[in-house]
């Protein structure tokens, strides 16, 4: 019989020797920033990173973040840019924040999502997303 005293030091090597992550097991973590936006153009970035470093080559989803007209949490997609070497994705609205208001809705800001599928620069990232103000 096994007992729980001479199982101790082996949950403690493995508990020490193991890290959480909240994407798992199975890809590397990112951190995405979305910057405050504002004026006429409407540039909207986001920079994405690993472990403090720019991700190159990720693909970047821009989205509405708006109160419905049930009032409700809603978005619209408004373009999708890749990262620069830097881990900047940048898209230009010409017309500003009025373009992407739409009938019933009141804007709230804008969201930012990178959802990798597959490698990218012979890493699999983790998906990260991030919220952005609009300022206008």
């Amino acid at each position: 019989m096994i007992s729980l005293r001479s199982l101790l030091p082996v949950l403690a090597v493995v508990a020490t020797s193991t890290t959480a992550s909240a994407c798992g097991a199975f890809c590397t973590g990112t951190a995405l920033e979305a910057r405050p936006a504002s004026g006429t153009p409407l540039t909207l970035e986001a920079v994405l990173t690993s472990d403090g470093s720019p991700v190159a080559g990720g693909r970047v989803a821009f989205y509405t973040r708006a109160t419905g007209p049930t009032g409700g949490e809603e978005g619209r997609l408004i373009a999708q840019a890749t990262t620069d070497s830097s881990g900047v994705a940048r898209h230009v609205v010409q017309s500003g924040e009025q373009a992407l208001a739409y009938e019933g809705a009141m804007l709230n800001g804008y969201q930012a999502t990178f959802d990798n599928l597959d490698e990218l620069n012979g890493v699999r990232y983790c998906s990260s997303s991030a919220d952005g103000s609009l300022r206008g």
